[in-house]
């Protein structure tokens, strides 16, 4: 239907421009076979079109979830984890709403937030919705401020990786303009676009008996928009947690167990999952403790750093040297000096 209201829309365009409705009431069969040999204007989001025509045209690819009897996750046990978040993420809502600091700079700093479990098998899904598109002022001089200024990617990753969707080997993703992110290489043209208003879900499929274990789909308001993408081999086999990386955006995030937006087979919400089918994160327990190196210019001070950090993996590292390499990970390029 979609490729008939646009050859409608483009055989409309072209009888207009050649003399108005006279001209093609005068027009006899071979003006209209001469008018059908003529080019077609160039569409920027033809691509994208046609994945989605592709996706519809081929069928659906999910079957119905069967019936499972299986000890289920606890009540709350699958939420946002404010434990695992970058320094500008602010949960809120209980964790269903994550906005983001936009002020002092950093507006240009991509935000993540992963989830407190993993899927480890079966199929599950998860939504996340961007409800707020923000603006605010540039504050930035000396420095090429990075594009696009909003931004939303959605994905999974593993524990311990980086929380910015995209940056290395440990996760995959899809972003707002259709691209795929594998490895750390983006592949454009794989999904359709989204945007602020439209709801969109996340299919993780590791149930090792479908036809499409170990892969990745998109729906928008319940439709597909991207086929399902196979995993890189070395995320197979391993928790996947869901993870959002976000800028200048406000975004809600759901787990279920009821879903916003259906889908054209049943699937269940993370938090409906089995418990032998997902790991829950590591709750923290007791005080937190802050550690300050201290030591001389020269003398191995960052070396020290790296070998307590490799042996003791639970802390994070606060220094000017992560500042500027998550920096350059939200794309914000400084002046040369700084390189």
């Amino acid at each position: 239907q979609g490729r008939v209201r646009r050859a409608a829309r483009r055989g409309a365009k072209g009888g207009i421009g050649r003399g108005g409705p006279r001209a093609m009431a005068e027009k006899d069969g071979a003006g209209a076979a001469e008018a059908a040999e003529e080019p077609k204007e160039p569409k920027e989001d033809a691509p994208m079109e046609q994945a989605e025509e592709a996706a519809e045209e081929a069928g659906e690819r999910e079957k119905d979830a069967p019936e499972d009897p299986r000890p289920r996750a606890a009540p709350g046990a699958v939420a946002v984890n404010p434990a695992d978040t970058t320094l500008n993420a602010m949960p809120a809502a209980g964790g269903r709403m994550l906005m983001t600091l936009i002020d002092s700079g950093f507006q240009y700093f991509l935000a993540g937030a992963r989830a407190t479990a993993a899927a480890k098998s079966g199929r599950y899904a998860f939504e996340v919705s961007m409800v707020e598109s923000l603006a605010p002022q540039e504050a930035i001089r000396g420095a090429h401020a990075p594009q696009p200024r909003q931004v939303l990617r959605v994905g999974v990753s593993t524990a311990g990786s980086s929380l910015l969707l995209g940056d290395g080997p440990d996760s995959v993703c899809f972003d707002t303009e259709g691209a795929f992110t594998q490895g750390g290489h983006r592949q454009q043209r794989v999904a359709g676009k989204f945007g602020r208003g439209q709801t969109v879900t996340v299919v993780l499929n590791l149930d090792a008996k479908s036809p499409n274990a170990n892969t990745i789909s998109l729906f928008r308001d319940g439709a597909r928009i991207a086929d399902p993408q196979k995993l890189p081999e070395n995320l197979v086999g391993k928790p996947l947690y869901p993870t959002v990386t976000y800028r200048n955006v406000t975004v809600q995030v759901g787990f279920g167990p009821v879903a916003r937006g259906k889908l054209p087979f049943k699937c269940r919400m993370l938090a409906e999952a089995a418990k032998e089918d997902i790991e829950l994160a590591p709750v923290h327990k007791g005080k937190c403790e802050v550690v300050f190196p201290v030591g001389l210019p020269e003398k191995g001070y960052f070396d020290w750093v790296d070998m307590f950090l490799k042996n003791n993996p639970g802390y994070t590292e606060l220094s000017d040297r992560k500042i500027f390499e998550w920096a350059q990970a939200s794309g914000l390029w400084g002046q040369r000096s700084q390189a």
